[in-house]
């Protein structure tokens, strides 16, 4: 210890000696400045306040006090540390230097910066002057610069050798996105080697190379990992794995020898012998280059793999691929980072063993991403089934689903389905047309703006729907919606049509149900109920009502709801009847009448026959009425229990409690004689 005082006294009963109006002294390698100090000679024991300074080499500390404890090799330096040299400035809440060991400790909220724009950020920094080594530890240490970053838990720096060393994890990064990540590493910031025992990760701003065992040599710019790797980009979504590594800075080059897996996005790629470019991008597996995705059930195998980096990875073919149980071939397959889509320019040709189908495109583009195909002048063929398009769209994520674009055509047995686009829903089986289309389905043709049907569970939905059957029924109405197997709802502007060999049958109405059953693998139309006003016709004979029910098993017409039947028999007149209800028979003339019964029939010559009654039936040449029996004419009025009216000769039988009113010029024996007469007229 040397130094210099302004004034010094020493106590000889204390052995202390006390400076009190400033003094400069160097103790070891430290300097001490202050204005007070107070020092034993015994002990060695000092405590320095007042102005206080502490220096270490060319470093210059303000300080609060420091001291050193009797017979310690500590010099402790209390107070918020605050001081450093022209380029370092340094910033703690504590310090201390081993006299014995030659070491000096910093330590507490350490803040480091220099002129440069670093900045160091840790809780401990300890410099041996003997090893001229330091080692820095804390809960994270933080280094920021203009190039260069690390955070990590403990770093050894050798100031002779230049080397920096840690067993704890750390990670470093520059403004290029390069950097290391680890647990162990002997860094050279003179030479830029770097060795890693442990596994290390090396990284750019594409991806990052794990291994370990890493050696690198700044001179030659060869990195060499003899160790298995694994390559992985920042995304996250592809890596490549393989046994050994060996990377040129300076020319790019990247060779790793033996076996390659890559997976791209879920796809598994393997192969062997990778040789890959970092600054040209271009880079090839060799092959046989077996693939497979297991979440889109895909799999295949090319014959070699081209990558150019952000741009392409390429299958070169011929590539033969599988998903679930259909199998495709082809000759080349590009992948593009831009559109992140697979392109097949070339045809593909595909099969499907479990089903016999077979099936081809004449290109294709796929995303694996979304699990869409998209494919051009699509044809299938299967036994009893096929499909063709100018285009196809195949979802199968989400609502899977197969969409035919442009003259598209989907058969299954003897139905099809023909139109401008086709939608078919893999997993509801639901075939959809969403333009103008037709469907051919089992003894129906259905014309429609817009279907939906199910040939498995015969759900059937279309808009301004045109069905026709090959037995000549036919329906028309604004929508229909219902069930093939149970009953159909047509809506809006409903017109029909069966076709009897009695007669054809016409119905319209606002609504309209057809019911159905499947009779022999074939539908069958049973029962037209319409529950809105409505129109029946058949022949000359029709009904108006606002319920109207059409059996085609049974063949009847039922009416109800203020029905109206008019029989028109051309020049020889027409008849017209109301009833509460009425039915009808498609294969008889007759017509049955049940309460209110009113028959009102007007000859050629214009003159009108009368009926009323509680029931009754009518034909074209025929009224039947019974119960409170009313018959008028223009000259008589006829009361009875029954009464039956021959509307082809024009004559009345009554019976059972007849009552006869003239009200004309007749004799009564002509009226009775007109009444029970049976001979025709000429």
């Amino acid at each position: 210890m040397s130094g210099t005082f302004e004034k010094v006294y020493f106590n000889l009963d204390e052995r202390n000696l006390y400076a009190t109006d400033g003094f400069d002294l160097k103790y070891d390698e430290v300097g001490l400045k202050g204005k007070n100090i107070v020092l034993n000679e015994i002990t060695q024991s000092f405590k320095v306040t007042d102005d206080v300074k502490f220096t270490y080499q060319d470093y210059i500390f303000d300080v609060n006090y420091i001291e050193k404890e009797p017979n310690s090799d500590i010099i402790n330096v209390y107070g918020q540390i605050k001081g450093g040299n022209p380029i370092y400035s340094v910033l703690a809440d504590k310090g201390e230097y081993n006299i014995n060991d030659k070491k000096i400790r910093v330590f507490g909220n350490v803040d480091i910066t220099s002129t440069k724009g670093e900045r160091l950020l840790l809780d401990n920094f300890i410099y041996s002057s003997q090893t001229k080594e330091a080692d820095m530890y804390g809960n994270k240490i933080k280094y920021t610069s203009p190039d260069n970053n690390l955070e990590a838990e403990y770093i050894h720096y050798n100031t002779i050798t230049k080397e920096v060393t840690t067993n704890k994890p750390f990670d470093s990064w520059n403004a290029k996105g390069e950097g290391l990540t680890g647990t162990s590493i002997v860094y050279n910031l003179g030479t830029k080697d770097f060795y890693s025992k442990e596994n290390i990760t090396v990284k750019n701003k594409d991806y990052g190379l794990t291994t370990k065992n890493v050696t690198y040599k700044e001179e030659t710019g060869i990195l060499t990992a003899p160790e298995p790797y694994e390559i992985k980009s920042n995304s996250g979504d592809s890596t490549v794995n393989g046994n050994s590594i060996t990377y040129n800075k300076k020319t790019g080059e990247l060779v790793s020898p033996g076996q390659i897996i890559v997976n791209d996005k879920g796809t598994i790629i393997k192969g062997h012998d990778l040789v890959y470019n970092n600054i040209s991008g271009l880079g090839k597996i060799q092959g046989p280059i077996p693939f497979e995705n297991k979440s889109d059930n895909m799999s295949g195998i090319a014959k070699e793999l081209i990558i150019k980096k952000g741009d392409y990875v390429d299958l070169i073919g011929p590539i033969k691929a599988r998903r679930e149980t259909t199998n495709m071939e082809f000759a080349n397959a590009r992948y593009s980072y831009k559109d992140e889509l697979v392109h097949v320019n070339t045809p593909v040709k595909f099969n499907d063993p479990v089903s016999s189908m077979v099936g081809s495109v004449s290109s294709a583009t796929y995303s694996p991403k979304d699990s869409i195909l998209r494919g051009t002048n699509f044809n299938m063929k299967e036994p009893d089934r096929s499909a063709r398009a100018q285009d196809i769209v195949l979802y199968n994520k989400g609502e899977r689903k197969l969409e035919l674009v442009g003259n598209a055509y989907i058969s299954s047995g003897n139905d099809n389905i023909s139109g401008s686009k086709i939608v078919y829903y893999l997993d509801t089986k639901d075939a959809e047309t969403p333009t103008n289309s037709v469907i051919h389905y089992d003894q129906y043709t259905i014309k429609s703006s817009y279907a939906k049907v199910n040939r498995e569970n015969g759900a059937v939905f279309a808009k301004n729907i045109d069905v026709k059957s090959v037995d000549g029924n036919e329906f028309l109405a604004n929508l229909a919606k219902g069930n093939t197997n149970d009953v159909v709802h047509f809506t809006g502007d409903v017109k029909g049509k069966s076709k009897q060999k009695e007669g054809d049958i016409l119905f319209t109405g606002d609504k309209a149900d057809l019911y159905m059953s499947k009779v022999d693998d074939k539908y069958q139309a049973k029962k037209v109920i319409v529950d809105t006003k409505s129109t029946f016709t058949q022949l000359n004979r029709r009904i108006d009502s606002n319920y109207l029910e059409l059996d085609l098993i049974k063949k009847e017409v039922y009416a109800k709801k203020n029905p109206v039947l008019t029989i028109d028999d051309g020049p020889k007149g027409n008849t017209l009847v109301k009833a509460d209800d009425v039915t009808g028979y498609i294969d008889k003339e007759m017509i049955k009448l049940n309460k209110n019964v009113y028959v009102k029939n007007i000859d050629e010559k214009k003159e009108e026959t009368v009926l009323t009654a509680d029931r009754g039936t009518v034909t074209r040449e025929m009224a039947d009425v019974y119960d409170k029996v009313k018959i008028v004419r223009k000259d008589s009025v006829t009361t009875a229990n029954e009464g039956h009216y021959d509307i082809v000769n024009r004559k009345i039988r009554a019976k059972g409690n007849v009552h006869v009113d003239y009200t004309g010029d007749k004799s009564t024996s002509t009226i009775f004689s007109d009444m029970t007469s049976t001979k025709k007229k000429k």
